[in-house]
C-alpha cells in the first residue's frame, strides 16, 4: 500500500514557493515598466506635494519603455507645460527628483519679480494669501522649522506660446489667451523671498528639442533649472532634462 501522506506537503510548499516567486516577478515587472512609488524627500513642490507625502509615477504617461531600460518601443506624446515629473538626477546616480514642467522645446523660460513668463508672455497668477508649513532640517537630520510664505494660484497655458508683436498689456494678454485655448494648468506657487523691483532670473533657453525645463513650485526653495542643479548635464544648457530621464 502506498502512503500517499508526506508528500503532500511538500507539492503545497514547491507550489507556495512558486506563486511566491510568480508574484515577486510580477511585482517588478509592473514597479520597471507600469507604475513606481516615489517618497518627496524636501519641500521644492510645496504646496502641492509635501516632504514625506508617497505618490505613485506612471512609466506608461508618455511612452512604453522596455523594462529597466531606457528603451522606448511605444512613443507617445511627450510632457506638457504644468505636468509634475519624477525625473532621474544625472549628478547623483540613483536618486530622483520631483518638479514641474514649465518649458518645452523652443520656449524661453524667465522670471520677473517672481513672476514666470514664456517666451516673454507672463503666465497670470492670483494672490491668495499666507502658507505655512514645516521644511525638513539640514540633511535630514535636524529639526523641521516652520515656514511661512506667500502663496499665489498660477494659470500656466498648455499650447504653443508665440512671442507678442509688442510688449503691451492686451498684446500679451491676447498671446497668453491663444496658447490657453489648449488648455490650462491651474497650480498653486509659492514665494518665500520679497520680491525686489525689477529683479529677473534668466532668460533660460530656448530650450533645445528632446528636452525639458522644469521649476520647483517652492519658487525660493527649489533648486532647478534655474540653477543648472538638475539637467542633463550638458554644458550650454545645464537646467535642462532630457525626456529620457522622466519615468
Amino acid at each position: 500500500m502506498v502512503d500517499a501522506g508526506p508528500p503532500a506537503p511538500r507539492r503545497a510548499g514547491r507550489g507556495l514557493a512558486g506563486t511566491t516567486l510568480a508574484a515577486l516577478a510580477v511585482a517588478a515587472l509592473l514597479r520597471g515598466a507600469v507604475v513606481e512609488a516615489y517618497l518627496v524627500p524636501g519641500g521644492s513642490m510645496v504646496p502641492a506635494l509635501r516632504p514625506g507625502d508617497l505618490v505613485f509615477v506612471s512609466k506608461l504617461a508618455y511612452g512604453v519603455r522596455l523594462p529597466f531600460t531606457q528603451e522606448t518601443v511605444l512613443a507617445l506624446p511627450g510632457p506638457r507645460r504644468g505636468d509634475v515629473v519624477v525625473f532621474r538626477d544625472p549628478r547623483q546616480p540613483g536618486q530622483r527628483q520631483v518638479k514641474r514642467v514649465v518649458g518645452l522645446a523652443g520656449d524661453v523660460v524667465e522670471l520677473r519679480e517672481q513672476r514666470l513668463l514664456v517666451n516673454g508672455v507672463p503666465q497670470p497668477r492670483a494672490e491668495l494669501g499666507e502658507f505655512s508649513y514645516l521644511e525638513p532640517g539640514d540633511d535630514g537630520d535636524g529639526p523641521p522649522r516652520r515656514d511661512t510664505c506667500r502663496r499665489w494660484r498660477e494659470a500656466l497655458a498648455a499650447g504653443p506660446v508665440a512671442p507678442p508683436p509688442a510688449d503691451d498689456p492686451e498684446a500679451l494678454a491676447s498671446a497668453w489667451a491663444r496658447a490657453a485655448a489648449d488648455g490650462v494648468a491651474t497650480h498653486d506657487v509659492l514665494q518665500c523671498r520679497r520680491a525686489r523691483a525689477g529683479r529677473r532670473e534668466g532668460p533660460f533657453g530656448p530650450v533645445r528639442p528632446g528636452h525639458v525645463f522644469l521649476l520647483g513650485d517652492n519658487r525660493d526653495r527649489s533648486d532647478d533649472g534655474r540653477t543648472g542643479g538638475e539637467g542633463s548635464g550638458l554644458d550650454d544648457q545645464p537646467g535642462l532634462v532630457q525626456l529620457g530621464h522622466i519615468g
